[in-house]
């Protein structure tokens, strides 16, 4: 893996305090904002903890709010041989909610999020208080549909597309927003950005 390109986030846009967390595979970014019930936040593919900064803002005076890039995506380590699956996230993420002893916990998971958040929910059952799930899905994911976009998005062309084009943010994401992202917005989502050796 080469080494990131530098990225210093935009404070206005992104206005968190970064903290990291030595995990088995790495260094991990998180935010940890707020006070009050643990609410751990999980982001879908592409995005990462950017995602989640208005809810932060509104929510930290009420809650202590914890968003994780996990491995590969935002400001977290891009490690060599990780596997990339939900199981593996969901692995980091664990060691992330042990870490910080984060009890009676509430998770909301949005795309990859989801069936992340529910191994972790199921890997932390003790200190749970709720989950809430939205826009996303759990295996076995075994429609028609789902069967051949993970076969088409595993395919040698589209792991190249996505590696060296950023495919999923150049051009998925823009697809799944209701609204066009402002291009101070895509360049967080761009940056930093890592290829593949």
């Amino acid at each position: 893996m080469s080494s990131p390109e530098p990225f210093d986030p935009d404070r206005t846009l992104y206005p968190l305090e970064s903290r990291w967390f030595q995990s088995s595979v790495g260094q991990v970014h998180y935010i940890d904002e707020g006070s009050g019930p643990p609410l751990l936040l999980l982001h879908g593919n592409p995005t990462r903890s950017f995602l989640y900064r208005g809810i932060i803002i509104r929510l930290r005076k009420h809650f202590r709010c914890i968003a994780v890039d996990y491995p590969g995506f935002g400001l977290s380590v891009h490690p060599h041989g990780y596997g990339y699956t939900a199981a593996a996230q969901a692995d980091v993420v664990t060691e992330l909610v042990r870490e910080l002893g984060l009890d009676n916990l509430t998770i909301m998971g949005q795309d990859w999020g989801g069936p992340i958040g529910m191994r972790v929910t199921l890997n932390e059952r003790e200190p749970m208080r709720s989950i809430i799930m939205g826009n996303t899905w759990y295996w076995p994911a075994d429609s028609l549909v789902m069967q051949g976009f993970s076969k088409l998005m595993s395919s040698g062309f589209m792991q190249g597309q996505i590696f060296k084009n950023n495919l999923f943010v150049e051009k998925i994401m823009p697809l799944a927003v209701k609204h066009k992202l402002a291009p101070e917005v895509m360049g967080h989502y761009r940056g930093p950005l890592r290829t593949m050796d």
